[in-house]
This record gives C-alpha cells, structure tokens and sequence, in this order.
C-alpha cells in the first residue's frame, strides 16, 4: 500500500506507562460501576417495606454488607486513582528534572 517507507504513516508504539494507566482506567470504570450496583441495590432495599422484627433484622444485615462492600470499592477506588495519577505526574516530573541540552 506505500511502496516508499517515508510515505507510510508513523504509528507510535505505546510505552509501557501508556498500557498501565490505560489498565488502571479500565479498573476505575469498573469498579465505579460495581459501586453504582451496590448503590441501587441500597436504594431498592431501602424501599422495601418490612414485616417484623426478623425482616428487620434480614435487611440491616444486608445493608452491614452492601456498606461493607461499599467501603472496600471506595478504598480500592480511591489507592487505583491515586496510582494512575503517581504514573501520569511521573513522566512530567523525569522531564523537568533532565539537564537542559543547550550549549
């Protein structure tokens, strides 16, 4: 298709730092949208009505859980974010600390 390799376009490989925040921004997709399940699944449980001191105590079990598993997503969330930042701060800050090459 391009006989001449100078005509042929430039296709960037992606660095190794590309392929890891791209990584780390499918986990925070994911775990933002199991986040918003355990949230609706609050919201649903919160609207049932109850019958008794059994379902009471049935739905503040599942609610200890769904705010359980709420905490633990929020905290990987929040170290996955944090990461991804780490490696996006980090090419900017090993550009500014290289020598400049002016003579």
């Amino acid at each position: 298709m391009f006989p001449d390799p100078c005509l042929r376009p430039k296709v960037k490989a992606a660095k190794p730092e590309e392929k890891m925040i791209k990584q780390l921004e499918n986990q925070i997709r994911d775990l933002q949208k199991e986040l918003a399940e355990i949230k609706k699944e609050q919201t649903v449980l919160r609207i049932q009505p109850c019958r008794g001191d059994s379902e009471i105590r049935g739905k503040d079990a599942k609610f200890d859980d769904l705010d359980r598993r709420a905490k633990v997503l929020n905290d990987t969330l929040r170290g996955t974010t944090r990461k991804r930042q780490l490696l996006i701060s980090e090419p900017a800050i090993r550009g500014s600390n290289e020598s400049p090459s002016c003579n």
